[in-house]
C-alpha cells in the first residue's frame, strides 16, 4: 500500500545511516559489514571501525589500513586516513557498497537496510511535508537528487530498491 505522505524525512541526515554499511568483501566478492560506533564530533576512533566478512572470515580494523597521501607540496607530504561520505563505496575502508544497483542513466545506493527503507518510505510517498521552521538543508531528504525525487521514475526507483533489499 502506498504512504500518502511523509513528515520526518527532513529530520535524518547520511551520518544516521553510517553505521553497520554493508560492503563487497575483498576477499570473496560476497556481502561483508563495516562495523562503526556511533559517529561523533570528536576524532573516530580507528580500532572501533571494523571490517568483517563473516562467509570467509576476512577481517581488519581500520586502524591497520595503510595511510593514504592526501595532500603533497614540494617541501611537505600529508598522509593518513580520509572519509569520503555519500557515493558508491563505504566512507572507511572505501570498498563498493552492496547495495548498488543501476537504476535508467543513474546509479541507486545505499549503506545499510535502514537506509532502504528511508529511501522507499522517501521515494514512495505522494506529499513529503516539510517543517517550515527547520529549513534544514542538510537533510538527506532535501538532498536526494531530482530524479529521485521525481514522480516520473517513483515505480523504477522502487522497483529497484526492492531488488535490493531482497539481494543475497
Amino acid at each position: 500500500m502506498s504512504t500518502a505522505r511523509t513528515k520526518d524525512d527532513y529530520r535524518k541526515q547520511v551520518y544516521d545511516f553510517l553505521k553497520d554499511i554493508y560492503v563487497v568483501c575483498p576477499a570473496c566478492g560476497r556481502q561483508a559489514i563495516v562495523l562503526t560506533p556511533e559517529l561523533s564530533a570528536g576524532k573516530k576512533n580507528e580500532q572501533e571501525i571494523k571490517l568483517i566478512c563473516a562467509k570467509c572470515g576476512h577481517n581488519k580494523r581500520l586502524d591497520e589500513k595503510p595511510d593514504s597521501v592526501i595532500h603533497t607540496t614540494p617541501y611537505k607530504t600529508m598522509t593518513g586516513k580520509y572519509t569520503i561520505i555519500g557515493g558508491t563505496i563505504d566512507p572507511y575502508f572505501h570498498l563498493p557498497l552492496w547495495f548498488t544497483a543501476k537504476c535508467g542513466d543513474h546509479i541507486l545506493w545505499a549503506y545499510n537496510y535502514e537506509h532502504l527503507d528511508f529511501l522507499y518510505g522517501h521515494v514512495e510517498a505522494k506529499l513529503r511535508e516539510r517543517n517550515i521552521q527547520e529549513m534544514k538543508n542538510k537533510s538527506l531528504g532535501s538532498r536526494l537528487p531530482k530524479w529521485m525525487t521525481s514522480a516520473k521514475n517513483r515505480e523504477m526507483i522502487l522497483k529497484a530498491l526492492t531488488q535490493l533489499k531482497n539481494k543475497k
